[in-house]
């Protein structure tokens, strides 16, 4: 997964998600090959109140290895439901803030 700092977010009414435009182009991360769009994938995150929203995320090709390499903005975690700033917030152990996730998921978190 090659994750994004530049961005831009737009809703697409039709589909009912959230488009993720990217402004960088990524090298692959395995052999530093150029990388090529090849379709794009659906992904949820879900945010600090607890709602659950959905994503469209690039999938690019390597033209050297041929691996394909999903793109996420910065407020993603690879392999997680839960947007970043909610799993940092909940692993600092901020009593202040409530997290939307179970206890069972956060004790996790946290380990």
């Amino acid at each position: 997964m090659i994750i994004t700092s530049h961005y831009s977010l737009r809703y697409d009414e039709a589909r009912d998600l959230i488009r993720v435009l990217s402004y960088e182009l990524p090298v692959c991360p395995d052999c530093g090959g150029e990388l090529s769009g090849y379709d794009s994938r659906r992904r949820h995150a879900i945010d600090s109140t607890g709602r659950s929203r959905w994503y469209l995320c690039r999938r690019l090709r390597c033209r050297s290895c041929g691996k394909l390499h999903v793109e996420l903005p910065d407020f993603m975690t690879p392999r997680r439901h839960y947007e970043a700033d909610v799993i940092e917030e909940a692993r600092a152990g901020d009593p202040a803030r409530i997290c939307p996730a179970d206890d069972s998921t956060i004790r996790r978190w946290k380990k």
